[in-house]
């Protein structure tokens, strides 16, 4: 799947703990640390101790991930990480602080993160659902042709 990328496997509690620092990062950061912060997202997600755990999002090609970070595209990076099913939502206040919410398949809640950037906000809004993964409750995803979309509230 990522033959370019050799990623270690964390143990579940290192990958938690990463996870809820990169949400705490992201609320408090620059606008120019969204890069960084993409590139850790992207990274944990290829470290997952469970697939499970990640269900609805996949990390990207490294190639790809630059590629897009270097045209300015962190959001389209960040996107690119949801897989069919996953929704999102971002806003942006007039003092240009972000805020995102995400569902990912068989949730039955919703987390928020906020940011300097829209990026920012997504990464954090991730990190933060993928970090509370044991308080949260995921009902069995069905398989079908006909795809069942998250509900934001």
């Amino acid at each position: 799947m990522l033959s370019e990328q050799n990623f270690e496997v964390l143990a579940r509690s290192e990958w938690l703990d990463a996870l809820r620092d990169l949400s705490i990062c992201c609320a408090d950061d620059d606008p120019c640390d969204a890069e960084d912060r993409v590139r850790e997202l992207n990274a944990l997600l290829g470290m997952v101790p469970d697939e499970a755990l990640s269900h609805g999002l996949r990390p990207i090609r490294a190639v790809r991930l630059e590629e897009l970070l270097g045209v300015g595209a962190c959001e389209n990076a960040v996107m690119a990480m949801f897989e069919d099913g996953s929704g999102f939502l971002v806003s942006r206040s007039g003092d240009g602080h972000s805020l995102a919410t995400i569902a990912l398949p068989g949730s039955i809640h919703e987390r928020s993160g906020a940011g300097a950037t829209p990026a920012l906000a997504l990464v954090g809004a991730v990190a933060l659902f993928l970090s509370n993964a044991n308080a949260l409750r995921r009902a069995p995803v069905r398989r079908s042709k006909v795809a069942v979309r998250p509900a934001l509230h």
